[in-house]
């Protein structure tokens, strides 16, 4: 039976999977969020020649080439009607962030009052430049109330985590950032996007069916 992809249009033989080659793109991988529906992943991707960060998700261009499919070490994407993967190997360097042997994301987070944090800015990048080591410490999936994605739901929070750091609890369902609505695949990423260069950063959370407002000075 011939797999249909309904974000890009391209069928795919499950029995037979296509021979993919390592893609000559100026492109590697960082990291990526898998979510059980396939919209709501996420992969962030460091740029040549502009050096820059940036983050895709399903059928997002860049380069010339479709993100095809986001996977938990690699990205598929279609080039000129064939399929390439990037990974987190090659030989282009990753967005130089100072990062020690060991080190434990958020380090520097404090709490300055109730629901009020600072954060220092080199550990707000470190921490959205590894992907991979952040979604290690919790599960995070697309929470939906009535068949409707109301933002995403926090398990599995391990002790002294940057969500921890953060504040966050097991069951929290992060429904804003900076006032954005974490409703669908787009907001999340505009979201997200917002982040990098914040010097303010709000979280609207839900928490035991209460709200939560969650302020972090970026310093």
């Amino acid at each position: 039976m011939t797999g249909l992809s309904f974000v890009t249009g391209v069928r795919v033989d499950p029995d037979h999977p296509p021979d993919l080659r390592r893609s000559t793109l100026g492109i590697r991988l960082l990291g990526t969020l898998v979510s059980q529906d396939p919209q709501w992943s996420m992969a962030s991707i460091h740029e040549l020649p502009a050096g820059s960060a940036r983050s895709l998700m399903l059928s997002d261009t860049i380069q010339g080439a479709r993100v095809f499919a986001i996977e938990r070490e690699r990205i598929l994407l279609l080039v000129d009607g064939r399929l390439e993967y990037i990974d987190g190997s090659g030989s282009v360097a990753p967005v130089p962030v100072n990062v020690h042997p060991g080190a434990v994301l958020g380090r520097g987070i404090r709490e300055t009052a109730a629901d009020s944090y600072t954060v220092p800015r080199e550990d707000l990048t470190e921490a959205l430049t590894h992907l991979d080591d952040l979604m290690m410490q919790a599960r995070v999936v697309p929470s939906f109330r009535d068949g409707r994605p109301v933002g995403f739901k926090l398990f599995s929070i391990r002790e002294g985590s940057f969500y921890a750091r953060l504040g966050l609890r097991n069951g929290d369902v992060l429904q804003r950032i900076n006032g954005l609505d974490l409703d669908s695949p787009d907001k999340a990423l505009e979201a997200f996007h917002t982040l990098r260069d914040s010097r303010r950063i709000e979280l609207q959370i839900e928490r035991d069916g209460a709200p939560v407002r969650k302020v972090f000075d970026v310093q």
